[in-house]
């Protein structure tokens, strides 16, 4: 691990620079100009002293300063990253939303299509119906059509052969048969 003194400083304590100005007053006040402690005078010793503690004062407010900066600094990247995160889960649920739209929209078309497919089959199957029923009438009609026929044909035929019976034999007994079937004509003809 390599030796960092910006890491180091701020171990110092804040109040060592309180320590050495009060030092330098000490020695201001209670000072012998004459006195010598290692080739400096007390006054020397209170300048030396008060440039310490001058300079600890410089670097304990460098050192606050760029704590604060690095907090304001800490705080506006988490502000950031938070802001970030939220605009990616946007981003992920306007994603996610579109996807479910689409899915819906797939699914409405894939139901529509569908539904007109049904629709479609269910026309054509009327249609069939109708086609069937109108074949049905149809081959009704012609059915009714040929049995009117056929039972005209058979009057028409009946009568021909009474009117030839009456022409060959008349005969009170084919005047009644005649009679029965005027009557006949009368009451179910057409």
């Amino acid at each position: 691990m390599k030796f960092n003194v910006a890491s180091f400083l701020p171990l110092l304590p804040r109040n060592l620079t309180t320590f050495l100005f009060a030092l330098t007053a000490l020695l201001r006040f209670y000072g012998n100009t004459e006195t010598l402690y290692f080739h400096l005078t007390l006054i020397q010793w209170s300048l030396v002293a008060f440039s310490l503690a001058a300079a600890f004062l410089v670097v304990n407010i460098c050192l606050e300063w760029n704590a604060g900066n690095r907090s304001r600094n800490r705080e506006l990247e988490a502000r950031q990253r938070e802001i970030e995160a939220r605009e990616r889960e946007t981003r992920r649920d306007n994603l996610a939303d579109e996807e479910r739209n689409r899915a819906r929209r797939r699914e409405d078309e894939a139901r529509q299509r569908e539904d007109e497919a049904r629709q479609r089959e269910l026309e054509a199957r009327k249609r069939e119906i109708r086609r069937e029923n109108l074949a049905d009438e149809e081959r009704n009609q012609a059915n009714r059509e040929r049995n009117r026929a056929s039972i005209r044909a058979r009057i028409q035929t009946r009568w021909i052969i009474l009117q030839i019976q009456h022409q060959f034999r008349d005969s009170d007994e084919t005047t009644e048969v005649v009679t029965d079937f005027l009557s006949y004509l009368m009451e179910y003809g057409e």
